[in-house]
């Protein structure tokens, strides 16, 4: 077997759906060519939806995706056996259609017989086992389809898995220089951990630096280009003592965060900043090019007031961020 038992559950949809289609009885009975039962007056109707476990997998984990089927109509709906994996199918970044490999008929006797009214059930299956090479880093176009029923489909992202146990670094490449930083793993593993996984998804690239106390910290990671962007969620804050010395990275909270901090957004201090010691978390350091921090930090903005965080009157771009182990220090 390549996927986990199904589920049959009453009651409103599970969780977020990322994709659906609706299928009427008809339909869903030339799955399988088989006869197709008497649809009922009231309409009985079943939706798709497919649904992978977050915004991104990791390469070398199964890529999964889960499948359900709900049952929307106000009569019963009469399963007639749904050969959920073969109407499945991966396509790479370019579009290509990637083999499927050749694998035994999946049994369908978990699936029920009858559905009731706003019950469903559903199915979570490792796509790595019928696409093998889905273990490449990249983008990936997943869709399911049966005869006569429309196509459904969604994307998901596949990156290098981060490794708590080992030591990265970030080279941040700006209009001003390189920025390379090293990371506090072990007093911000979660800050870490995101930081690293959004470079992988390419998050920053092409973001702007668009906040800058003049002489003293920049601010960037906005999708926006403003306090508002974030990745679609905040982080809380990880207390963990240290201070805001010059060349530290922080997370930063805002207006839009509240108690909460940016998923994505960041500062990196210039210059010592006691004010804002315990008030964000500390996850990095510069190891090699503060001097291009400290350049950045005095391109003229648009603001007024010494302290005013303000907008930088020419773009400064983080043109990439490469993620990379740190080399071992050379024994003396």
């Amino acid at each position: 077997m390549t996927a986990c038992p199904l589920e049959v559950r009453k009651g409103p949809s599970a969780g977020r759906v990322r994709v659906s289609g609706l299928l009427s009885l008809a339909i869903a009975g030339s799955l399988l060519g088989l006869s197709t039962p008497a649809r009922s007056q009231d309409g009985q109707k079943l939706y798709v939806h497919l649904e992978t476990p977050g915004r991104f997998q990791y390469s070398g984990d199964p890529v999964q995706i889960s499948i359900l089927f709900k049952n929307e109509g106000k009569a019963q709906w009469v399963n007639p056996g749904i050969d959920i994996e073969a109407g499945l199918q991966m396509f790479d970044s370019d579009g290509a259609k990637l083999e499927k490999a050749k694998m035994p008929p999946a049994s369908k006797d978990g699936q029920p017989k009858l559905l009731e009214p706003n019950a469903f059930f559903g199915k979570i299956i490792n796509l790595s086992q019928y696409f093998p090479k889905t273990t490449a880093i990249g983008t990936y176009r997943i869709t399911w389809s049966a005869p006569d029923i429309p196509e459904q489909s969604l994307a998901t992202r596949i990156i290098k898995k981060y490794d708590p146990t080992r030591d990265y670094q970030a080279v941040i490449d700006t209009d001003f220089g390189k920025v390379v930083i090293e990371f506090y793993r072990d007093l911000a593993p979660f800050h870490t951990k995101n930081f690293i996984d959004l470079v992988n998804l390419d998050f920053y690239q092409g973001l702007l630096v668009h906040r800058i106390v003049k002489g003293e910290m920049i601010f960037a990671g906005s999708p926006t280009g403003d306090e508002r962007g974030s990745p679609g969620y905040n982080m809380p804050q990880e207390p963990n003592g240290l201070k805001v010395l010059p060349g530290v990275v922080a997370q930063v909270r805002n207006s839009q965060t509240g108690a909460d901090e940016s998923g994505s957004i960041i500062m990196i201090a210039a210059t010592a900043q006691p004010d804002l010691d315990g008030r964000v978390t500390v996850f990095g350091r510069v190891v090699e090019g503060l001097d291009t921090v400290k350049a950045i930090s005095n391109v003229p903005t648009t603001g007024g007031q010494a302290r005013a965080a303000s907008r930088p009157i020419k773009d400064v771009t983080i043109k990439k961020i490469e993620i990379r182990e740190k080399k071992p220090a050379k024994s003396s």
